[in-house]
């Protein structure tokens, strides 16, 4: 009678030991993506105030109408506002499971762009680093 109550408490010790283990790694993996989300809005400040301070004209990133329609469903997945040309695109269901959904939402934003133009881009992020909202303009 002891030996299953002894198998099965240890069972009950090795379960818990793995779930501890399962959410420690779960909350570590959340910290990671929480410092890289960070990490690029500052490096990017912090090399524009480079460039400022040197007397070197901010260089504009630049992307093709491409990139940025490839891009839609990571900027909607931010809860950032984009704009093209200044046109604010509806990008609601960008970042559904439903790949049609997803699809009509990339057609109705692609209607701004010029797929092999070469855009300029301006970012504005809150004071926690956050993109609030990104403007893409053809030049």
């Amino acid at each position: 009678m002891h030996d299953p109550l002894k198998s099965m408490l240890w069972l009950l010790f090795a379960c818990i030991v793995c779930l501890s283990a399962l959410w420690f790694a779960s909350e570590q993996a959340e910290l990671e993506q929480d410092v890289l989300e960070q990490l690029v809005p500052y490096a990017q400040r912090q090399k524009d105030i480079v460039h400022t301070r040197a007397g070197i004209a901010v260089q504009d990133e630049r992307y093709s109408g491409a990139e940025i329609m490839h891009s839609l469903k990571v900027l909607e997945g931010l809860g950032a506002v984009v704009e093209i040309d200044g046109k604010r695109l509806d990008l609601r269901g960008a970042d559904s499971d439903d790949y049609s959904v997803q699809d009509a939402a990339v057609m109705r934003a692609a209607a701004f762009l010029d797929l092999r133009a070469s855009y300029g881009v301006q970012a504005d992020y809150d004071s926690a680093g956050h993109l609030r909202k990104i403007n893409f303009r053809k030049k």
